[in-house]
């Protein structure tokens, strides 16, 4: 198994002041990831997943969508971090991810992008492919909530792997309808429903946590990756 590399605390200027996040790159880059986090903000369980993906050669940042209230760390509380993300307006989010986007690009010149994006995380995935974001060459929501209606025709060029669970029921009934919208607006994708499995189960810091399910999710995400971004 590779070792995870080291991430490092960074900012830099968003649409509406500082954003923060961790940079975790890889010795010897084949593609960049943008990770997005769970509804707890940007905590060290995101961290790590950050510096995995860099152990495997992708160079990552997992941003910190709180950073306008001052941050994930300036909250004790995960339920406040939790209640803060959702009082905010999507709209600023996916202005705060095309940035980030930005810092990848500047900071992993001439690599090819793509997005990884868990629970909140992986419902801010959809809601990028439906903004329309052509610099992405794959998105990978891993049991995000689908948005109402979404069109994800201006990501027509990004390949799309997205994970479920069996027994998240609220989640993995909008898998339908994903695999529609992706199939209409002509996107590559592969949707994975990953038997006897609940929501959050990559998150191997929680209780859902689901060993067979993530070794076989980080299996396809590799070859994903190797398929359409390095």
């Amino acid at each position: 198994m590779a070792t995870a590399r080291p991430t490092e605390s960074i900012t830099w200027a968003g649409p509406r002041g500082q954003l923060l996040g961790s940079w975790a790159p890889a010795a010897d880059p084949r593609g960049a990831v943008l990770v997005i986090h769970e509804n707890k903000g940007l905590n060290d369980w995101v961290r790590s997943v950050a510096g995995r993906l860099a152990g495997i050669g992708y160079s990552a940042l997992a941003v910190d969508l709180l950073s306008e209230e001052g941050g994930t760390a300036t909250f004790t509380d995960p339920a406040a971090a939790t209640a803060a993300l959702a009082a905010a307006d999507p709209q600023r989010f996916i202005a705060d991810l095309r940035s980030a986007l930005d810092e990848v690009q500047t900071r992993a010149p001439g690599h090819k992008l793509a997005v990884v994006g868990f629970c909140f995380g992986g419902g801010l995935v959809w809601r990028l492919l439906a903004a329309g974001e052509p610099r992405l060459a794959a998105a990978v929501p891993f049991y995000g909530p689908l948005p109402d209606d979404p069109d994800f025709a201006g990501s027509k060029s990004t390949a799309v792997l997205g994970f479920y669970g069996s027994l998240d029921q609220r989640v993995t009934s909008t898998e339908p309808a994903a695999k529609a919208a992706l199939d209409k607006a002509g996107l590559v994708n592969e949707l994975v429903i990953e038997p006897d499995a609940d929501h959050a189960f990559f998150n191997d810091s929680g209780q859902r946590y689901d060993a067979v399910a993530a070794a076989d999710a980080w299996r396809r995400v590799q070859d994903w990756f190797t398929r359409y971004l390095a």
